[in-house]
């Protein structure tokens, strides 16, 4: 895992993310890269200051594209559940794609996971920490990490891995989530571009 705060140092990317209520659009997208398609959002943008221009990682790797959405979390907005002895805003789960998973049973997981926070208010709500266990299962008995949620962080990890957010107490959590693909997932087609 890696985390890296004050991480976009390109304050009119920030603020072009403030000024863009598309940016928040609710949905799953997929991108093809930087190599493959132009650049038509803000999303790309970022995907492509993170990933091309100031990528963090030190290993190379291969992927056909980015799947990406936005988890937008309030206190009081009906949507906690109470999953496995606690509240969550997002269920414990591990990434995969679900198409494939639902079709054969088979677990086809991305490369990367990234979770980025673009919006300053998010310093001041309380709760939704990003909870990350170390294993592929569900299995909530060993140790794990907890990430507080803060303005301009970028965490990498494997999405892979079990991980929930916990319940949004006051105010509201706004992320963004980035997958990274070696293999396109199966519904990849009929995401929103």
């Amino acid at each position: 895992m890696i985390i890296i705060d004050d991480f976009v140092q390109d304050k009119r990317l920030l603020t072009k993310i403030a000024l863009d209520n598309r940016f928040w659009a609710e949905g799953y997208h997929w991108w093809g890269g930087w190599w493959n398609e132009d650049i038509t959002s803000i999303r790309h943008e970022l995907i492509t200051y993170i990933y091309r221009d100031n990528c963090p990682l030190k290993d190379s790797f291969g992927i056909q594209g980015f799947e990406h959405w936005t988890g937008i979390h309030s206190a009081n907005d009906g949507k906690v559940v109470e999953n496995l002895g606690g509240r969550y805003h997002l269920k414990h789960h591990f990434d995969k794609d679900e198409e494939q998973w639902g079709a054969t049973g088979e677990i086809k997981r991305p490369t990367i996971g990234t979770v980025f926070y673009p919006d300053p208010e998010v310093d001041k709500i309380e709760g939704g920490m990003l909870q990350l266990w170390n294993t592929h299962e569900v299995d909530v008995s060993g140790p794990y990490e907890l990430i507080k949620p803060k303005f301009n962080r970028l965490i990498i990890f494997d999405a892979g891995k079990l991980h929930a957010v916990q319940e949004v107490t006051r105010g509201t959590r706004k992320a963004i989530a980035i997958n990274l693909w070696e293999v396109a997932p199966i519904d990849s087609n009929n995401m929103l571009k």
